[in-house]
């Protein structure tokens, strides 16, 4: 190579590679990213005429996380593009295809498209990404006249280790944010990634707190098998969580066949209003459940119903458990008596109850199921209540 080739190339490299690690550092998309390189590769001289990348997401929709970017576009767009050739790179584990008008694999890819190609496979080890993230795949396509010029593919060599690293940070980044709130919730999750990561880091909160639990389902564990029985328990959550969630419920946790759900109460303003807006939540979710069981497409498969107990009050929301394992989760009577409320509802015929403090504060007027007292509580409570159909009356 020849001295100013290799200043060339030392330049080139340089500067690309400063640009996607700020690109990365800065928080930008992988969209953005793309941009970058796409830009700066066409800014030393390469005729880049496509990109394309695919790598790895924690997404059950999709298989691979693709990225097209055009040169006569302004910016690099998500798509579906099916690319054969990253899929047959990882299967004979080549890290390096050339695709050009000389190759007779792959030649249909570059009709119409351009003159020359050339993929890269880039891994990332376990210890330097989350599991599931380890390829990315990149394929550069040229309308060059004779291709890419040896010094386009030497950059090209160079440039895309970084680039895997500066995308696989930034996707990584996000995987990291999205398993934690699937499995947290958005506030825990938020709080996990502040750095609230201790045990005893609490705070004390108030919020309305809905504990709903599964009916029968004792008997539907003796009768379905394991798989049906699982599948029916998550239609059931999914069913009775979804417009409790959509109205900014968030779940605390899942208890057996239950599941602990609250809405924080952040401006006692808006007390009132909440607590109805969490009351018609959770009929709601009755209502999804009653539609749910009248599709005849669920002939013969168990009816899915719910109990469900709500009450509002000062909660602890924090991390509790031991110091070899603890979750996010909230503690404290409401916790409790929301717990005792969907208990009783079993005993007096009723699918929702709420403490009639709560039903006053959300002006919602339900049956009135007495005052009874419940376990572990000195003083008894005045229950309001839903049976069927769900009904409220302002």
């Amino acid at each position: 190579m020849k001295p100013n080739e290799t200043d060339y190339l030392a330049a080139s490299f340089l500067q690309i590679s400063q640009d996607l690690v700020k690109a990365s550092l800065s928080g930008m998309t992988d969209i953005e990213i793309t941009t970058v390189l796409g830009t700066d590769l066409l800014n030393a001289g390469v005729n880049i005429s496509t990109i394309e990348i695919a790598c790895d997401v924690v997404d059950p929709e999709v298989e691979l996380h693709r990225v097209r970017w055009h040169s006569h576009t302004a910016n690099a767009a998500k798509t579906d593009l099916s690319v054969h050739v990253f899929p047959y790179m990882l299967e004979e584990e080549i890290t390096v295809l050339r695709l050009n008008a000389e190759s007779d694999r792959f030649a249909s890819v570059l009709q119409g498209r351009g003159t020359d190609a050339i993929a890269f496979a880039n891994h990332l080890e376990p210890d330097v990404t989350i599991g599931f993230f380890d390829d990315v795949m990149s394929f550069f396509i040229t309308q060059e006249p004779g291709g890419f010029k040896p010094s386009d593919i030497d950059l090209l060599h160079l440039v895309t280790p970084v680039f895997a690293l500066a995308l696989g940070a930034r996707l990584n980044a996000a995987a990291a944010r999205t398993l934690l709130q699937t499995y947290l919730g958005s506030n825990a999750a938020t709080a996990m990634l502040d750095g609230r990561v201790g045990l005893g880091e609490v705070e004390q909160i108030s919020a309305i707190v809905l504990f709903c639990d599964l009916v029968e389902f004792t008997h539907m564990t003796e009768m379905l098998d394991a798989q049906s029985l699982i599948s029916n328990l998550n239609l059931f959550f999914e069913t009775v969580t979804r417009p409790l969630s959509r109205a900014g419920g968030q779940v605390s946790g899942y208890v057996g066949d239950g599941v602990v759900m609250f809405f924080p109460i952040t401006d006692p303003a808006n007390e009132g209003a909440l607590c109805a807006t969490a009351v018609n939540a959770a009929l709601e979710g009755l209502k999804a459940l009653d539609m749910l069981n009248d599709d005849p497409s669920r002939n013969n498969r168990p009816s899915l119903r719910a109990r469900i107990g709500i009450d509002l009050g000062k909660v602890v929301h924090g991390n509790i458990g031991s110091a070899g394992r603890f979750s996010f989760t909230i503690i404290g009577s409401p916790v409790n008596r929301a717990a005792r409320l969907q208990a009783l509802a079993k005993e007096v015929g009723a699918e929702l109850l709420m403490t009639a403090n709560l039903a006053d504060k959300a002006n919602i007027q339900g049956s009135s199921f007495g005052n009874h007292a419940l376990r572990g509580f000195d003083s008894p409570v005045d229950v309001v209540g839903f049976g069927n159909p769900h009904t409220v009356k302002p």
